[in-house]
């Protein structure tokens, strides 16, 4: 069987992929993912902004400069991946060449005009001198409709780039940045430049291209200057660059320090025991997380990349029911703490989000699967099982004992219920406060403590906003009522939230010189002068959907989802046949937030109450008690841990949302286990140790996520302890028989001493 197990895990481990798409952090049929993913396929991925800021504050938007960051900008449009690019150059390019349109426009109009009006004179009879006259006027009223226009519009001289006079009067009014161009020119020596990747790009090719950029940008000569590159993509990269270097260093370390307090705890083994004991729980964990990847791979599920990120913390976790087999052997009672775990750490799978999803199921498959490895590794190895003694019939009248080594006077029990009275009291008030605690569902904070981090902070200095909000219009977006559309769109949003979003891109930027009532043909000309790789950030390629890009400023997720659902209800309605999509990094983490939030206390009581039931119906209606117990310590466990939680200021991240399901399947596991007569304190001892070092090793992680998850799952398993304690204490006796499989009629005394030599 292990043989099979070993080729399963291997072919699926060969199929194994990952997904770092923002997307996969929202089920595949949440609406948010679905309108996220079909702005993807239509106008490329999240954006890639690079920020270029001159270190000497000399201006970048000069005549010399421009054409070379026209340059750059039509180079980064030929990078592999890269669907879309637009920059400070192209803008001011695009602007120059709609003005140069405009007067050529306006001078063959003003020659037509005169045409028509000399044949026009000349059909009603008209002399020479009449015709020659009314030429002149037909004229002349053409000069006084667009002579002013232009006169406004050029107020520098002629449209080109090599006027300095006119990048000036187009990108700047005064020392302020024009509106439309804010965001890419928030300053005179400061430039912007958005690329937006492929839809649906590999890791590897995602990293790949954030590379190419940064390579392409540092070859152009701007001067001295200083370059920041940001975004989801730079994020995801420098994600995937960062674990592979974290996970098999942490993996080694997790294996290195689970394997040290596994060699404490069987120092008075001797020879081939001592070894088994360390060498079974850490292949059996091992193993598991390996099977658990493998799963993935024959489901052709992607691995989500935060999963992977903790599996280090794996080992310590899936040891632990490996320890009972090799204390009490595979008894009734080690069989249900295993599932008890499985069951606490599957409600995690009942999360909305799909890596939660992922790593509460893997981490439930896991248990199992350590435990069914752990008994199959000892008996191909042949090593015996401890023999597990006969204990009198329980009967209810008989007087209860306290388990090995617990005092059981009066006082000490009067005193461990005082304490878990205090402990009860301080546990509801934590379970009170979990609406209160902070959520931090921010995408980007993923990123936090790595260098990028940096870079997106400058990044977010130099622009005033942090994160893409995209509004589409689907239906019609080159008609002329979805130009209308936009620009009323536009100019709402703006009113409403001109100090929350920045104006990126939209049709009316590009199309304003058409002035505010253009003809469909007029629209339809405009469009084949724009630059493909500038209307494909506006425009999809079949003409369907328009889109309207806002930068937003920097807030945190709660202020972000507000912001949302205020342009959603502020837009107006859109023309007969299309409709209205809000969509965007900021939209994604808005509805993850909305999730997890709204979720918070139905998983956490889920998590506490699905491993007491798997007890209750594991031991027996008989072991009721037990169960009560179990679910006590886990309660009591989870609410400490809340309450630690709100006491030091810390939010709720993804990854601890579910604290109950975490806490609980460690909390019943040790108060089950206590409830054995025989070695039960040494081996829980030894079993917590190892889960709480397998969390701290994450601690070594550069990501901040990762150690705020080391930090409050290891203390968890302090609270899970120290309640199982308190609950060992209080009730001695109770349930405290061995399981009823026991069959062996060996004196206590005895058998005692054979545990001890066999397992700690």
């Amino acid at each position: 069987m292990l043989l099979v197990l070993a080729v399963a895990t291997l072919a699926g481990l060969r199929d194994l992929r990952f997904n770092t798409s923002v997307a996969t952090f929202l089920g595949s049929n949440d609406p948010a993912r679905v309108d996220y993913e079909a702005s993807e396929k239509t106008f490329g991925s999240d954006p890639v902004t690079v920020v270029i800021r001159r270190t000497d504050d000399k201006p970048l938007l000069t005549t010399t400069l421009v054409p070379r960051l026209i340059n750059l900008e039509g180079e980064l449009s030929r990078i592999d991946g890269v669907s879309v690019v637009y920059g400070a150059g192209t803008a001011l390019n695009q602007l120059a060449a709609s003005a140069q349109n405009i007067l050529s426009s306006i001078s063959f109009k003003r020659q037509e005009v005169a045409v028509e009006a000399e044949r026009a004179a000349r059909a009603a009879g008209r002399s020479d001198a009449q015709v020659a006259a009314a030429k002149k006027a037909a004229v002349r009223r053409y000069d006084l409709r667009y002579g002013v226009l232009i006169t406004k519009a050029l107020p520098a001289g002629l449209p080109t780039l090599s006027n300095q006079g006119f990048i000036d009067a187009v990108a700047f009014d005064g020392d302020k940045p024009r509106p439309n161009l804010r965001f890419v020119a928030p300053d005179d020596h400061t430039v912007a430049i958005v690329l937006r990747p492929e839809a649906d790009l590999s890791q590897a090719a995602i990293a790949t291209l954030v590379s190419s950029v940064r390579r392409t940008v540092g070859s152009v000569d701007l001067g001295p200057t200083d370059v920041y590159v940001s975004g989801s993509p730079v994020v995801l990269a420098a994600l995937v660059d960062r674990t592979r270097v974290e996970i098999p260093a942490l993996t080694i370390a997790s294996v290195v320090v689970v394997g040290v307090l596994l060699g404490l705890g069987v120092l008075r083994q001797r020879g081939r025991r001592r070894w088994l004991g360390i060498v079974v729980p850490l292949a059996a964990a091992g193993w598991a997380v390996l099977a658990d990847l493998a799963i993935l791979g024959w489901l052709d599920s992607p691995a989500s990349l935060v999963l992977v990120a903790v599996l280090p913390a794996l080992i310590g976790i899936g040891s632990d029911v490996p320890i009972y087999l090799g204390t009490f052997g595979p008894t009734r009672r080690v069989l249900v703490t295993a599932a008890a775990s499985a069951a606490g750490f599957a409600m995690t799978a009942l999360s909305s989000i799909p890596f939660l999803r992922q790593l509460g199921g893997l981490m439930a498959i896991g248990v199992l699967l350590a435990c069914l490895i752990g008994y199959l590794l000892r008996v191909l190895l042949d090593v015996e099982f401890p023999r597990r003694p006969g204990d009198r019939a329980e009967d209810d009248s008989a007087p209860r004992s306290a388990p090995a080594g617990v005092p059981s006077s009066r006082s000490r029990v009067a005193w461990a219920r005082g304490a878990l009275a205090v402990a009860a009291v301080l546990a509801a008030v934590g379970w009170a406060v979990l609406p209160t605690i902070a959520l931090d569902a921010d995408l980007a904070g993923l990123a936090n403590g790595l260098p990028v981090e940096d870079e997106a902070s400058a990044s977010q200095a130099a622009l005033g906003a942090s994160g893409e909000i995209d509004v589409l219009l689907v239906g019609s977006g080159t008609s002329v009522e979805a130009l209308t559309w936009s620009r009323d769109a536009r100019a709402a949003v703006i009113a409403s939230h001109g100090d929350d979003v920045r104006t990126i891109l939209s049709p009316t930027q590009l199309l304003g010189f058409l002035g505010d009532d253009p003809t469909n043909t007029q629209v339809s000309a405009a469009l084949a002068i724009v630059p493909t790789y500038l209307l494909g950030a506006v425009l999809s390629d079949d003409g369907s959907t328009a889109s309207l890009s806002f930068g937003v400023v920097p807030s945190d997720i709660g202020e972000q989802r507000r912001l949302v659902e205020s342009i959603r209800r502020l837009l107006p309605p859109p023309p007969a046949g299309s409709r209205v999509v809000v969509t965007g990094v900021p939209a994604v983490a808005a509805r993850e937030f909305v999730l997890l939030d709204g979720a918070r206390l139905s998983s956490n009581l889920l998590g506490v109450l699905a491993p007491a039931v798997v007890v209750l119906v594991g031991l027996g209606w008989r072991r009721r008690g037990e169960a009560a117990q179990a679910l006590l310590a886990a309660s009591i466990a989870t609410g400490l841990g809340l309450l630690a939680l709100r006491l030091a200021d810390t939010s709720l991240t993804p990854l601890t949302c579910a604290l109950g399901s975490l806490t609980s399947a460690v909390g019943i596991e040790f108060t089950v286990m206590l409830r054995n007569r025989i070695q039960a304190w040494r081996s829980v001892l030894v079993a917590g140790s190892t889960s709480v070092a397998g969390y701290l090793v994450l601690l070594g992680s550069e990501l901040d996520i990762m150690r705020n998850f080391a930090l409050v799952l290891a203390l968890s398993v302090v609270w899970a302890g120290l309640a199982a304690i308190l609950v060992a204490l209080a009730f001695p006796g109770r349930g405290e028989v061995a399981d009823q499989t026991a069959e062996s009629s060996t004196a206590l005394g005895a058998s005692e001493r054979e545990l001890t030599e066999t397992h700690p």
